[in-house]
C-alpha cells in the first residue's frame, strides 16, 4: 500500500525528520520499521545531488520518503517527485489558494508538472509513460503545513481540497505565530483542536510534530493519526545524553 493511502485511510503513521545530508542516514532510518521520513530541507541544508542519492537509498530500502522545502518552488516540487520522493510537506500552508497551488505544482492532471519520462520516478524512459502520470498522480502524498495564525480561520476551506492527504501541524511556529512562548500554551492547544476538528469534519487526516511518543496517546484522542516523532539529530542526542548520564563519572 503506497503511503498516501495509508494516510488518507487515517491508519495511524509514524515517521521522522532527516535533517543530516546523507544517504547513510535514509538507510538506517529505513532499518528501524518505520512507515516514512520526511527530509527536512527546510531548516537543513541539502543540495540536489544529495538529495537525489537519498532518494536513491530511499527507493532501494522501500521506504517512503517525503520532503519539505524551504519553500513554495513549482520547479523544486517537480525535480524532487522526479527523483522519486513520494510527497511534499509544504510549509506554512494558510489558504486554500496555497494548497491547490502545490496540487497543481505535483499533479500531471493539472496540467503544469513538466514531464520527462527519463527520470526516476518514470523508470528512465522503460516505463509506460501513460501508466507512470497515473500512477504518480495516484500514489504522490501532499501534507499542508498549519503553522500560522492566519491558517486558522481557513481551516476548513484548506480541509475541503481533495488533493491534501494531511493537515500537518507545526505547534513551534504555531506558538510563535500566535505570540506565545510555549507550545503548551492553551492557544497553540485550541489551535490543534480546532485543526483535528477541521479534519474530522473534511475526512482529511490530520498529523504532528512531537518531540517524543509519550505525547501521542493525548493527541491521537483528538483524532490525530498522523506523527512525525523527533529527528535523526534529536535522536543521537538524546541517546548521547543517555549514555553519558549512565556513565559512572
Amino acid at each position: 500500500m503506497a503511503l498516501r493511502e495509508e494516510v488518507r485511510s487515517g491508519r495511524p503513521v509514524i515517521g521522522v525528520f532527516i535533517k543530516t545530508a546523507s544517504h547513510q542516514v535514509v538507510e538506517l532510518v529505513a532499518k528501524t520499521g518505520l512507515d516514512f521520513a520526511v527530509v527536512d530541507a527546510e531548516h537543513a541544508p541539502f543540495d540536489l545531488l544529495t538529495l537525489d542519492r537519498m532518494a536513491l537509498a530511499a527507493r532501494a530500502w522501500s521506504l517512503p520518503l517525503l520532503i519539505r522545502p524551504a519553500g513554495f518552488n513549482a520547479a523544486f516540487v517537480g525535480q524532487v517527485l522526479d527523483m522519486g520522493y513520494a510527497g511534499i510537506v509544504a510549509p506554512h500552508v494558510d489558504s486554500a489558494e496555497r494548497a491547490r497551488a502545490l496540487a497543481t505544482a505535483a499533479r500531471y492532471d493539472r496540467g503544469a508538472r513538466g514531464f520527462s519520462p527519463s527520470t526516476r520516478a518514470g523508470g528512465y524512459g522503460a516505463s509506460d509513460a501513460r501508466a507512470y502520470r497515473e500512477a504518480a498522480d495516484r500514489d504522490t502524498s501532499l501534507w499542508c503545513q498549519i503553522e500560522d495564525a492566519s491558517a486558522l480561520p481557513r481551516l476548513d476551506e484548506i480541509a475541503a481540497v481533495d488533493d491534501i492527504d494531511c493537515l500537518f501541524l507545526g505547534r513551534a511556529d504555531l506558538a510563535l505565530s500566535l505570540g506565545v512562548d510555549s507550545q503548551s500554551d492553551p492557544k497553540v492547544f485550541d489551535a490543534v483542536r480546532a485543526t483535528a476538528d477541521a479534519g474530522r469534519r473534511a475526512g482529511r487526516t490530520v498529523g504532528i510534530f512531537v518531540g517524543s511518543a509519550q505525547e501521542i496517546p493525548p493527541l491521537a484522542e483528538l483524532g490525530i493519526t498522523a506523527f512525525v516523532c523527533g529527528s535523526d539529530q534529536s535522536w543521537l542526542l538524546a541517546q548521547g545524553r543517555a549514555i553519558r548520564g549512565a556513565f559512572p563519572k
